[in-house]
């Protein structure tokens, strides 16, 4: 990992990492995402803070009836955590999954964590976790009572 504060010293090692020792895995950290693009084509992984934190801060704007906790991709999918909603105890977990855009992949009972069957019910005080198409966020928020909150 080359996470320095310059991203032209990042690239550098990055590619001294991977052609000179060999390193299975590199990744560079870089501040000016514009250039992202030229070193994927040289080959390197780069992860982008500039752009991941814009990206969240947006979420969270945007988003903040829901506890947004990762993203994958380049955010196409984000991962969220929420305590159930009142209205969606006895419910179960197919109310909430909507083939490819929402899914419930984690329910956290008592502290302990399970992955759900589609079946299974919601309890009160459940902790869930769903990973969620991006674009399909203002979806989740309706689907659990909170549009226009």
């Amino acid at each position: 990992m080359a996470a320095s504060q310059s991203d032209n010293a990042n690239i550098v090692a990055a590619r001294i990492a991977r052609n000179i020792f060999h390193v299975p895995r590199v990744v560079a950290r870089l501040y000016d995402p514009r250039r992202a693009e030229i070193y994927q084509r040289l080959g390197l992984t780069t992860i982008s803070s500039t752009n991941w934190g814009a990206e969240r801060i947006f979420q969270v704007l945007t988003h903040a009836e829901v506890d947004i906790w990762n993203t994958f991709g380049n955010g196409e999918v984000t991962l969220v955590q929420l305590e159930l909603p009142s209205q969606l105890i006895g419910r179960t977990v197919q109310h909430l999954n909507v083939p490819g855009e929402v899914m419930v992949v984690a329910i956290t009972r008592n502290d302990r964590a399970f992955i759900p069957a589609s079946g299974a019910e919601f309890h009160e005080g459940d902790l869930v976790n769903l990973v969620v198409l991006s674009s399909a966020l203002n979806r989740l928020e309706v689907l659990l009572g909170m549009e226009g909150r």
